[in-house]
């Protein structure tokens, strides 16, 4: 999306409310504990975060179990490559085009596990922004009633809701291989993957993963420094 401005760049660009809570509330999920109120208003960056995680898992990397890749690696095998699964290595590249979204809820709904969001191509983003500014059109002309402008909103809106259906989506940003979708699909299923008796993954490779389904960096591109949103970089930047 070309993001070349560094208050992007080193940010998830969450929203200062909902979309931080709903960071927190996945993290506590996957890892067990609740984060109170005063927690949370203490966590700034990334690594604010982490830190809190280690503070209230302190035996996380002393269980043992299989390893979650291998696990996870062997059920996206399955399902990628049906009865040449002996020829598929991590190595092994996945395809850069045809119907990604398609092959992605397949892969999902064969193997129970939750896969990285995949990338909107040119058509669902101008989707997007079609069905986002219809829908802010649509509001201020219904509390003004323009039933005719009404009406165009309506129909650009719908124009929008159909570029974003016919979009086919690319790989997430960095997965190239069955390896790469492994790494990143892994953390994403902690819970289910520990529970079929997998030892737990690095708890910063988890988060980064959570983080980046959230936020707008991969979690390649995320660091301790990442800010959770705009806002409170803004505000370090002040002081």
């Amino acid at each position: 999306m070309g993001r070349h401005n560094y208050r992007v760049i080193n940010t998830l660009d969450l929203d200062p409310e909902w979309g931080a809570i709903d960071l927190i509330e996945e993290i506590e999920a996957v890892f067990g504990f609740e984060i109170t109120n005063e927690e949370a208003e203490r966590c700034v960056t990334v690594g604010d975060v982490y830190r809190l995680v280690c503070d209230h898992t302190p035996g996380w990397d002393e269980q043992g179990g299989k390893c979650a890749s291998s696990m996870t690696f062997y059920r996206l095998r399955r399902s990628l490559a049906n009865d040449r699964s002996r020829a598929i290595s991590p190595d092994t590249p996945l395809p850069q085009d045809g119907d990604i979204n398609r092959l992605f809820k397949k892969v999902g709904r064969e193997t129970g596990l939750r896969l990285p969001s995949t990338q909107s191509t040119t058509i669902g983003n101008v989707g997007g922004y079609l069905f986002s500014g219809s829908l802010i059109a649509l509001i201020v002309t219904l509390l003004k009633g323009n039933w005719t402008l009404s009406l165009i909103a309506v129909c650009v809106g719908s124009i929008g809701i159909l570029f974003m259906y016919l979009d086919r989506g690319r790989l997430p940003a960095g997965v190239v291989t069955i390896g790469d979708l492994v790494r990143r699909t892994a953390p994403l299923n902690e819970n289910r993957l520990q529970n079929e008796g997998s030892r737990p993954s690095d708890r910063w490779k988890i988060l980064t993963a959570l983080a980046a389904e959230h936020g707008m960096l991969g979690p390649e591109e995320i660091t301790q420094d990442t800010f959770l949103h705009q806002k409170s970089m803004i505000l370090a930047s002040a002081s």
